[in-house]
């Protein structure tokens, strides 16, 4: 058994891994985190952070539809659907943590960051142990995420501006993430089946 068979084999632990970016559980955070942008920062942070959410999950649900109705792919990377778990957990997990970690020391804040970058680098490699993505899609998921993070950071969050604590956040992202773990709804086989109604006859390579 070769290096990367051992790792697919701990299929248990991606699974738990891969089941922290659900879409089911990040897109409610998502909107928790626009919400209390909203109401504790100001309108500009919150859309700044809403608008780079969904241009990226835009750029993604438009990437799928052509590869699935057309077979529009980048084949020579083996790149024909990015992964949409590693995007939103680039993006959202990485905004939250920079939000609740604006106040902290900064060995504290490098610390934080540290762990949930481990955290986006394992859901990257979760999809790709538990057959979901290629590498190659895993990778450019991660990339588009974290620019867009960054993007938010240099144009968009104003820590000093924020008017609640940041426990006011992080308490009910935790209740969302206790009541919304585990639940999966296959957004990947909608996206399969639009494009086949826009072109039934099209090559399709899963």
């Amino acid at each position: 058994m070769n290096f990367v068979d051992t790792i697919r084999s701990w299929r248990p632990l991606w699974r738990i891994i891969t089941l922290t970016a659900e879409p089911t559980l990040l897109i409610p955070l998502g909107l928790l985190i626009f919400g209390w942008l909203w109401l504790s920062c100001s309108r500009r942070t919150a859309l700044w952070f809403g608008g780079l959410w969904v241009l990226g999950a835009s750029l993604l649900v438009l990437q799928k539809l052509l590869y699935y109705a057309f077979g529009i792919s980048l084949a020579s990377i083996r790149l024909f659907s990015i992964s949409g778990h590693s995007y939103m957990a680039s993006y959202l997990y990485g905004s939250l943590v920079v939000i609740l970690c604006a106040s902290w020391r900064r060995a504290n804040r490098y610390i934080a960051y540290a762990g949930v970058l481990l955290l986006v680098l394992l859901v990257g490699v979760s999809r790709v142990a538990m057959f979901g993505h290629r590498m190659s899609e895993a990778i450019v998921g991660l990339l588009i995420g974290t620019a867009l993070l960054f993007v938010f950071l240099r144009k968009g969050w104003r820590p000093a501006h924020a008017r609640f604590p940041a426990w006011t956040l992080a308490v009910p992202a935790v209740v969302l993430f206790v009541a919304l773990y585990g639940h999966v709804y296959e957004f990947e086989t909608i996206f399969r089946r639009i494009g086949r109604s826009v072109r039934p006859d099209a090559i399709f390579y899963r």
